[in-house]
């Protein structure tokens, strides 16, 4: 057997392993009300979850205050505001949105916004949802970090 061909064997296995793994993943979200895995099922709560962990995780670190807004010359008003009270909005404020992205599909489901027979409405409902979801947990990493410096 030459190089070339145990490697081509090795990549087509590692192929196979990722697409049963992707299957697998996949599966849950299949089927016409999107599966569990959505954005606005158990899925966006993973993500209200991960906002909690990473405020209880960053709490002991950042001390009692942290900066809340950054300027240079004119002084617009308070720039520290208590760690807890920061913290702990930002996985208030994922959960609120999670709830209103829940409150929405059910408003939908309803009205038979996602009776297509493509399910291309749902899939690009459920893309937004979760990017946004997503971003607000990546401002908050970025504010963790930026307090961190």
């Amino acid at each position: 057997m030459t190089p070339s061909t145990r490697s081509s064997g090795t990549l087509e296995r590692l192929i196979e392993r990722a697409r049963r793994v992707v299957t697998r993943f996949a599966s849950p979200t299949d089927g016409p009300a999107g599966g569990w895995l959505r954005p606005t099922a158990a899925g966006g709560l993973l993500v209200v979850l991960a906002s909690v962990t990473m405020s209880l995780a960053a709490a002991p670190v950042l001390g009692d205050s942290v900066r809340i807004r950054w300027s240079i010359g004119t002084y617009y008003g308070p720039e520290y505001a208590p760690t807890p009270l920061a913290l702990a909005t930002f996985p208030a404020l994922v959960a609120v949105i999670y709830v209103g992205f829940r409150a929405l599909v059910w408003g939908l489901e309803r009205a038979g916004a996602f009776d297509a027979t493509d399910d291309l409405v749902r899939s690009v409902y459920e893309l937004c949802a979760l990017v946004t979801l997503l971003a607000l947990v990546f401002v908050q990493i970025v504010f963790i970090v930026a307090n961190l410096l």
